[in-house]
C-alpha cells in the first residue's frame, strides 16, 4: 500500500502513461472506470461492467490480470470483493475476477487526471470512458397527467390485463383461438396510451414464454420493440426499461443465443442509468439474477468448457440472491420458482459430479426444495398447471439408479430407488401436496395423477413437458408393476409424442426409453 502524498498522474492522452509509465489502454481504462465508480457512482466497480465495455475479449481474466500486474508495478492498490474494508494481503486471488473492483482509500486519494497536461475533474471522465454524458434517467412522466382524468378512463384495459396476469400466474396463458376471447389482446385493444399497449405486450411475452410458446411470446415482443423504439418509454420510467432489457434477454436465451443473453444482461448491470433499477428494484433483481442463474448454469453443463465447479457455485449463489429478492419482493410465486429451480440445479450439478456433497444428502435436499416450491403451488394456488416439480421429484428420486437401466426386467425391478417414505420425511413440513389422503400411495401414483390432470382437460401441458412427464410414469410403472398393459400404453403413447418434439429432444427421450427393459 502507498503512503506517500505525490499525486499519481494518470496521463488520458497517447502515449497513456500512469506516473510517466507507459499503461496497456484496457488497464489504463479499468483504473480510471474504478475511480469514476467510486467518486462518481459511490459504489465499486462490478466485473458485468468490464465485459459490457470488452465484449469480445475472450478471457476477461487475462485482461484482469494484467492489469492488476501493472498496478503492483506502479505501487496502486486495488482489491476485489464486496468487503471494501478487506486488506487486499488477505484477498483469494482465485475469486478476483469476479469482482467488484475498488481502489484503497490510499491510492484513490492520489490520483489525479489529465489530459495533454490539462488536470481533470472525476466527473468529466465519462466521455474518455464512453459513457453516457448524464447518469440520470430522464422521469418525465411526473406532471405530465392529470390524475382525475386519468383514473376516470374506462377501465377495461385493466380489468383484461389483470385477467391474463391471473392466467399466466395460474399456468394457464394460452393465446386463444378467437383473439375477442384473449385477455391480453382485448387489454391491447382497450389501451389508453403506448405506455399501456408496451405493457400488455411485455405481460403477454412473459407469460407466453413460461408456458413455452417460443412463436407467440417472441410476437409479442416484437410488437413491444417497435412500440419502445416510437414512443421512446424506456428513458421516462427506468425500472420498465430494465425488465424490457431482461425480457430480450430471456428471449434470446429461449432462442439458446446463450452469449447475447449474456451480453443483454452485462449491459444491463452495466448501464448507469438502468444499473440501479436492478440494485434496488427486488422484482427487476430477482429476474435478472434468475436468469443470471440459469447462464451459469449452462456454463457449467458444458462439457470442456473450464471453471465448470465455479460455474456451477455461481448458478446456486446467483438463486440463492433470487430468493432473497422474491421474498424482499412479497412475490410468493417468485418464490416457488426460484425454490424449484434450486432443487433442480442442485441435483444436476451433483450428478455431474460438481459439488462435493454426499450424493444421499444432495437428494433429499433437492427433494426439499422442490417440496417448498410445490407446497406453495398447492397453498397459494400460483404455478398449478405445471408438471414440472412431479416430474423433478419422481427423476431424483430414482436418481441413485443407474442411468443405463439393466439387462432384463427382473434386474431392473431389483433398484432401489429413494423409498417413498424417506421422500415424505425429507418433505416434511411441506409434503402436504403428495399424502397418501390424496391418493399418493407409491410412485407411480404420483406420476398419474398429473397424467389424469391433463387427460380431463383441467391442465394443459406443452410437448415437452408433458414427454418428461410420460418418461417417469413409464419407469415407475414398470418398477413397481413389471411389463402391465399401463406400462406398455405409457411407453406407445411417449412414442408417438416424439414427433412433435425437436430431433435433439428426441434423442435423449429414445436413449431414456431404451433403458426401460420391456419385453
Amino acid at each position: 500500500m502507498t503512503h506517500s502524498l505525490t499525486p499519481t498522474v494518470i496521463e488520458l492522452s497517447t502515449p497513456y502513461l500512469v506516473k510517466g509509465i507507459p499503461i496497456r489502454y484496457q488497464s489504463l481504462w479499468l483504473l480510471v472506470r474504478m475511480a469514476y465508480a467510486q467518486q462518481v457512482e459511490q459504489r465499486p466497480l462490478t466485473a458485468a461492467a468490464i465485459r459490457a465495455n470488452f465484449p469480445k475479449a475472450q478471457a476477461i481474466r487475462m485482461l484482469i490480470s494484467r492489469a492488476f500486474a501493472e498496478f503492483s508495478r506502479m505501487q496502486i492498490t486495488v482489491g476485489w470483493g464486496h468487503d471494501l474494508q478487506a486488506d487486499t494481503l488477505l484477498l483469494n486471488p482465485a475469486q478476483r475476477s469476479r469482482g467488484p473492483f475498488w481502489l484503497t482509500i490510499a491510492s484513490l486519494e492520489c490520483l489525479e487526471f489529465t489530459q495533454q497536461g490539462v488536470k481533470l475533474a472525476p466527473v468529466t471522465l465519462a466521455s474518455f470512458l464512453g459513457l453516457p454524458a448524464s447518469a440520470l434517467p430522464r422521469m418525465g412522466m411526473i406532471g405530465e397527467r392529470k390524475g382525475a382524468d386519468y383514473v376516470m378512463q374506462d377501465m377495461r384495459f385493466w380489468q383484461h390485463l389483470t385477467q391474463g396476469m391471473r392466467e399466466g400466474h395460474d399456468g394457464f396463458a394460452r393465446p386463444a383461438r378467437s383473439r375477442d376471447s384473449e385477455p391480453f389482446f382485448l387489454a391491447q385493444q382497450c389501451a389508453h396510451d403506448d405506455f399501456q399497449q408496451a405493457l400488455a405486450l411485455m405481460k403477454a411475452s412473459l407469460a407466453w414464454r413460461r408456458s413455452d410458446l417460443v412463436s407467440e411470446s417472441k410476437q409479442a415482443l416484437s410488437r413491444f420493440e417497435h412500440i419502445i423504439a416510437v414512443g421512446q418509454l424506456a428513458s421516462a420510467r427506468p425500472t420498465f426499461a430494465a425488465m424490457a432489457q431482461i425480457v430480450h434477454a430471456w428471449d434470446r436465451y429461449t432462442h439458446s443465443d446463450i452469449e447475447a443473453a449474456r451480453v443483454l444482461l452485462l449491459q444491463l448491470e452495466a448501464s448507469t442509468t438502468l444499473g440501479p433499477v436492478v440494485r434496488y428494484n427486488p422484482r427487476v433483481r430477482f429476474e435478472y439474477l434468475n436468469l443470471s442463474a440459469l447462464l451459469y448454469k449452462y456454463d457449467a453443463m458444458s462439457e470442456g468448457r473450464a471453471l465448470r465447479q465455479e460455474s456451477a457455485d455461481a448458478a446456486l449463489q446467483a438463486l440463492s440472491y433470487a430468493l432473497e429478492a422474491a421474498c424482499e419482493a412479497d412475490s410468493i410465486d417468485a418464490v416457488q420458482h426460484v425454490a424449484a429451480n434450486i432443487g433442480w440445479c442442485l441435483w444436476l450439478f451433483r450428478q455431474l459430479n460438481l459439488l462435493d456433497q454426499p450424493l444421499a444428502a444432495v437428494q433429499t435436499q433437492a427433494m426439499r426444495w422442490l417440496g417448498l416450491s410445490e407446497w406453495i403451488c398447492d397453498r397459494f394456488g400460483v404455478g398449478s398447471a405445471s408438471a414440472w416439480n412431479t416430474i423433478f421429484i419422481l427423476r431424483i428420486a430414482r436418481g441413485n439408479c443407474p442411468p443405463e437401466g439393466a439387462a432384463s426386467l427382473e434386474v431392473f425391478r431389483l433398484q432401489q430407488p429413494l423409498p417413498l417414505a424417506a421422500a415424505a420425511a425429507a418433505l416434511q413440513p411441506f409434503s402436504a401436496p403428495f399424502s397418501p389422503s390424496k391418493g399418493f400411495s407409491n410412485w407411480f401414483s404420483w406420476a398419474q395423477f398429473s397424467l389424469e390432470e391433463y387427460d380431463s382437460g383441467r391442465v394443459n401441458f406443452p410437448p415437452l413437458q408433458l414427454a418428461n412427464l410420460l418418461l417417469e410414469a413409464a419407469w415407475f410403472c414398470v418398477f413397481e408393476q413389471g411389463a402391465s398393459l399401463s406400462a406398455y400404453q405409457i411407453v406407445e403413447r411417449l412414442r408417438a409424442l416424439l414427433l412433435e418434439l425437436r430431433p435433439s429432444e428426441r434423442i435423449f427421450f429414445r436413449d431414456a426409453l431404451a433403458s426401460v427393459p420391456l419385453p
